[in-house]
């Protein structure tokens, strides 16, 4: 997407008029129209005042289509790194919701006690990591409404890994439950991830 796309994008995702946005900025309604049809780029400074405006990263903002000479500090998103960070994030949250529910299950049901329950702090804190940093990566998404079909979307996705995970405690499937686990997170990333939250980790 060209960045006076995304310009446009956010305006409209802000609910401002581009005499608005003009008038925010401090220029002129016609500086803003050639911004979106991309007949000029903004400053330095505007940009850096665009990406306060609309909440997002200076990278988000300016993604790919700036040189790196036009682009302000002098530093570039860099997309391969952040969607194998994401598919690192949630293939290691299948990996720890697994083995929470694996030590959890080995105690309840074999050792029928809660004692030396370190593994299984270890593993839910790992959980807990994991999750956040899954969360952490909707900031890359630059568009608000997908920003939060993507969290709905994920949302359903924990909750059914979690569901796995109670089936894993409760009705001891183990190695079953450890492989719907990785077919959910295979699922995620190759299918829903791509189609439904504007994710290509597949590529």
């Amino acid at each position: 997407m060209t960045l006076g796309k995304k310009i446009k994008e956010q305006r409209t995702a802000h609910g401002l008029s581009q005499e608005m946005l003009a008038e925010t900025m401090g220029v002129s309604r016609q500086a803003v129209t050639k911004w979106e049809a991309g007949q000029s780029a903004p400053s330095s400074e505007k940009l850096i005042g665009l990406a306060k405006l609309f909440q997002i990263s200076l990278d988000d903002l300016i993604g790919n289509e700036m040189a790196p000479s036009q682009a302000p500090q002098g530093k570039q998103p860099n997309p391969i790194l952040r969607t194998n960070l994401t598919r690192l994030a949630i293939t290691l949250h299948a990996a720890f919701g697994y083995a929470t529910a694996q030590h959890l299950w080995s105690r309840v049901k074999v050792y029928h006690s809660y004692s030396d329950m370190a593994p299984v702090i270890f593993s839910a804190v790992m959980l807990l990591l994991c999750s956040i940093w899954m969360a952490s990566n909707h900031r890359f998404e630059p568009d608000l409404k997908q920003r939060k079909k993507n969290t709905r979307i994920e949302l359903l996705y924990c909750l059914i890994q979690l569901g796995i995970a109670y089936l894993i405690i409760y009705a001891g499937i183990g190695l079953v439950g450890a492989i719907l686990m990785l077919v959910t997170a295979f699922v995620y990333i190759v299918v829903i991830n791509p189609k439904y939250m504007n994710r290509k980790l597949t590529k």
